[in-house]
């Protein structure tokens, strides 16, 4: 294995990370995992996240605002203050952002428009869109290949949960398809599935901690550390050689974050 692991999906700025961060970067380390990207999920709170990137060599963060925080953020559709805030030496990526009808039935308008905001500062800057979809699979398919069409952009389709048609929607644009400790449960056939069909070329892996902890630690506060657990089970159903593939999710990241190296 000549490559570590890096975390492209996690919520450093979480109370359940934040308050105990040296050690949570420690057991990273510890268990292969040196680069760690922090998402924004609500402008009013860039600021800890920033701050997070640079007392810390090793993690990176992106800018932007999750479908469940457009109506807590009144800037969920700022292009110029995103577009500003992108520019900082360690922000790698725009997001996440996307679209969440199982919990935003109300704010479908909001999500769409924050959305489609987000995708034009990804296509300007040329940094990786991080996409949040949760049932609102044929929306999302619709605004991604209507939005590639007026411009190419980058974009990973993070923490994958939904059909198979949004999959290969994804790998039809080009896009990355990242995977959370949830393709190790065992509820989670269908996404075993896709994940099998990823290209080596564009499959990501990430916690999305503090959340989803992979099974066996279900119900335990997630850590960027547990990247490990997840690649080691996505290299078992994948049938390749663990170090191989660690390689090559190595070079897929620095490759779609291109800033991280």
């Amino acid at each position: 294995m000549k490559n570590y692991l890096i975390d492209t999906h996690a919520h450093l700025d979480f109370p359940e990370l934040y308050n105990r961060l040296d050690e949570v970067l420690e057991n990273a380390s510890e268990n292969n995992v040196k680069r760690i990207v922090t998402i924004s999920t609500n402008l009013n709170k860039i600021n800890k996240i920033i701050e997070i990137s640079e007392n810390y060599e090793n993690v990176f963060h992106t800018v932007g605002v999750h479908p469940n925080e457009v109506l807590k953020d009144k800037n969920n559709s700022n292009y110029e203050m995103i577009l500003n805030l992108s520019k900082n030496k360690k922000c790698v990526g725009i997001g996440e952002c996307g679209l969440d009808y199982y919990y935003g039935n109300e704010s479908r308008g909001e999500q769409k428009l924050s959305f489609i905001t987000q995708i034009k500062v990804a296509r300007e800057t040329n940094l990786p869109l991080i996409i949040h979809a949760r049932d609102a699979d044929k929306d999302m398919i619709d605004i991604l290949e209507s939005e590639y069409k007026k411009g190419t952009f980058k974009a990973i389709l993070h923490c994958f949960s939904s059909g198979k048609d949004l999959a290969l929607c994804g790998l039809n644009l080009g896009f990355y398809v990242s995977f959370s400790g949830i393709v190790t449960f065992k509820s989670a056939k269908l996404i075993q599935e896709i994940a099998t069909l990823i290209p080596d070329d564009k499959i990501l892996v990430e916690t999305d901690a503090p959340y989803l902890s992979p099974t066996p630690l279900r119900g335990s506060v997630n850590e960027p550390k547990n990247c490990l657990i997840t690649a080691k089970y996505l290299s078992d159903i994948r049938k390749c050689e663990f170090s191989k593939f660690v390689d090559q999710l190595y070079m897929n990241s620095v490759k779609i974050f291109d800033k991280i190296k």
